[in-house]
């Protein structure tokens, strides 16, 4: 899988004359806070230095991994053509642009991003996105998102892994609350990752959501530990993007 070519455009041009030694510390940096799930207080994508480190080396795979998610909705669902989606955690804007190259049919978007500097950076990166209409709502998704209407999709892409369990639970409760067609929520593919899935899959069941995928059933999770269930997604990696992970294979 490649990066839309705008999407594509505008990340090189949003890293020009950024140092790969720089973009390469950042990287460190960042995958050390992710793979550890550090909530000190402090927002991964807070600083300048993460945010172009997640643009250049982390963006790519969550727009596969979260594309790879639609595309199984898309399957499922080979009707369904949301118009509105709403992405809660928006990042840079990522799962937008998934979002839209899964569905022509969307033609607006609610982006909720709480971090200004990713934020500020998303609206650079979006100003090519095919949906004409898109606002950014600088909100706290754990305060309940009260001026949040329902839509067709929503979109909740790793997130969860950064909030306290009380909070996953009331957040998943919330965007149940908005969805007015599908709720898709993509966590990292770990042990960790997996656990918090399995929570939300349960309260949504609860709560009187039909599982569309990956699950072909409503029951038990019949996998144990160490097992876990996750998926592989693929994406090409640029020559700056090899870089950057200090990796050799595209």
């Amino acid at each position: 899988m490649q990066l839309p070519p705008p999407l594509r455009a505008a990340v090189e041009r949003v890293l020009e004359g950024v140092a790969p030694s720089e973009l390469m510390r950042a990287t460190e940096v960042l995958s050390a806070r992710c793979r550890a799930e550090t909530r000190d207080g402090v927002p991964h994508l807070s600083h300048r230095s993460a945010v172009l480190a997640y643009v250049g080396a982390r963006l790519p795979a969550t727009y596969a991994a979260v594309h790879r998610s639609f595309d199984a909705v898309a399957a499922e669902c080979p009707d369904f053509a949301p118009a509105a989606v709403l992405d809660a955690g928006a990042g840079p804007g990522t799962a937008l642009w998934a979002a839209a190259d899964c569905w022509p049919s969307l033609t607006d978007a609610i982006l909720v991003e709480a971090e200004a500097a990713i934020r500020a950076l998303g609206e650079v990166l979006c100003g090519g996105a095919r949906p004409p209409r898109i606002a950014w709502h600088n909100a706290d998704l754990t305060a309940g998102l009260p001026d949040c209407a329902p839509r067709d999709l929503v979109a909740l892409a790793y997130v969860l892994d950064e909030l306290a369990p009380t909070e996953r639970d009331a957040l998943v409760d919330r965007l149940w609350q908005l969805t007015a067609g599908i709720i898709v929520i993509v966590e990292p593919g770990t042990p960790a990752g997996w656990q918090r899935i399995l929570r939300a899959r349960g309260r949504l069941l609860a709560a009187g959501a039909a599982l569309i995928a990956p699950c072909p059933h409503a029951q038990a999770c019949p996998i144990i530990a160490p097992d876990w269930c996750h998926f592989a997604a693929r994406v090409e990696r640029t020559r700056l993007h090899r870089t950057i992970k200090q990796a050799d294979v595209p």
